[in-house]
C-alpha cells in the first residue's frame, strides 16, 4: 500500500517524481541566482572621490596645526607679560642702586617671573607646532634661560648683551606670531615688538 503523496509504480507516478524534482531544482536555481546576484557600482571610489577626501583631510590637518600655533602664541604673549614685568621692575631699580644687594628681593622675583613664563610656555610647543613659531620660540626660551642664570649670578656689565639678545628673540617669537592671531592693543605691560628692555649700567662691577 502507498503512502499519503507518493506516487505509484505506474508510469504515470515516475513521471510525477521527475516533474516534482524539476520543479524543485528550477527554484533552487532562482533563489541561488538570487543570493549571487551583485550591486551595480564600482568597487573602488573615484579618482574624484579620493581627491576631495584627501583634500579635507589636509584642510583639517592644518586646522589642526594653525590651532597649536594660535595657542602657542598666545600662551607666549601672556607669559611675556608676567616675565616683562618682574624683569623690568628689577631693572628699574638695579639702574637707581648700582648693587645687587641694594636691590633686594626684586632679582629673586625676576627670576620667578622668567622662569614661570617659560614653564608656561614651553609644554605649548609639540611636535605638530608650526615650525616657524615653535624654532623662535625655543630660541627665547633658550634667551630667558641665559637671562635668568645671569641674575642668578648677580651680572652686571655681563647682563648688557645677554638682555639685549633676550630682547631680540622675544621681538622675533612676537614678529611671527602676528600672522597667528592679532597682538593685543599697546599696554604698559603688553609685550610689542617696539618695546626694549632698559640696559643695565655699564659701570665697573661683575
Amino acid at each position: 500500500m502507498l503512502g499519503t503523496g507518493e506516487a505509484g509504480p505506474g508510469r504515470g507516478g515516475h513521471r510525477g517524481v521527475r516533474v516534482r524534482a524539476t520543479i524543485g531544482m528550477a527554484f533552487g536555481g532562482i533563489m541561488l541566482s538570487a543570493c549571487t546576484s551583485t550591486v551595480g557600482g564600482a568597487g573602488v571610489p573615484a579618482p574624484g572621490e579620493v581627491a576631495v577626501y584627501r583634500s579635507e583631510v589636509s584642510a583639517s590637518a592644518a586646522a589642526q596645526v594653525r590651532a597649536e600655533g594660535v595657542e602657542l602664541c598666545r600662551e607666549s604673549m601672556s607669559s611675556m607679560v608676567v616675565m616683562l614685568r618682574g624683569y623690568n621692575t628689577f631693572i628699574k631699580r638695579l639702574n637707581t642702586t648700582h648693587s645687587y644687594p641694594e636691590v633686594g628681593d626684586l632679582a629673586d622675583k625676576a627670576r620667578a617671573s622668567l622662569i614661570a613664563g617659560a614653564d608656561q610656555i614651553r609644554p605649548k610647543i609639540t611636535d605638530t607646532s608650526p615650525p616657524e613659531i615653535a624654532s623662535p620660540a625655543r630660541t627665547f626660551l633658550d634667551a630667558t634661560t641665559r637671562l635668568e642664570n645671569a641674575i642668578r649670578k648677580e651680572l652686571r656689565t655681563e647682563l648688557n648683551p645677554v638682555s639685549g639678545q633676550w630682547t631680540r628673540d622675544k621681538a622675533r617669537l612676537l614678529e611671527v606670531c602676528g600672522e597667528y592671531t592679532p597682538v593685543p592693543a599697546a599696554s604698559s605691560g603688553t609685550p610689542r615688538t617696539s618695546v626694549t628692555t632698559t640696559p643695565v649700567p655699564t659701570s665697573p662691577g661683575r
